[in-house]
């Protein structure tokens, strides 16, 4: 029985399925080893995370270290940071090819 992709809080994923399915996310938080909460800092703000299952995301191989670093200290992060945070992110993947 597959469990999914193998994640980690700050990661950049897109949703495979549902409504916001093509959107980017930064993983916030593993809660189980098949579902992850996630977080835009605009439709899916810090205070009201998605519920996803790990099936129904892309996972790309960047991360928001800061993010990471600062969820791991609890520290508060705005939706501001992730906005910018994932804004980052997504321009150096185009910026790849």
């Amino acid at each position: 029985m597959s469990t999914g992709p193998t994640l980690r809080v700050g990661q950049l994923v897109y949703s495979r399925a549902g409504r916001d399915r093509g959107r980017p996310f930064l993983v916030w938080d593993i809660p189980s080893p098949r579902r992850v909460l996630l977080v835009d800092g605009k439709l899916r703000r810090v205070a009201k995370p998605k519920l996803k299952n790990t099936l129904h995301v892309q996972p790309v191989n960047r991360w928001a270290e800061d993010i990471a670093a600062k969820r791991s200290k609890g520290e508060n992060i705005s939706d501001a940071e992730v906005r910018r945070a994932l804004a980052k992110l997504v321009g150096e993947e185009g910026n790849m090819s």
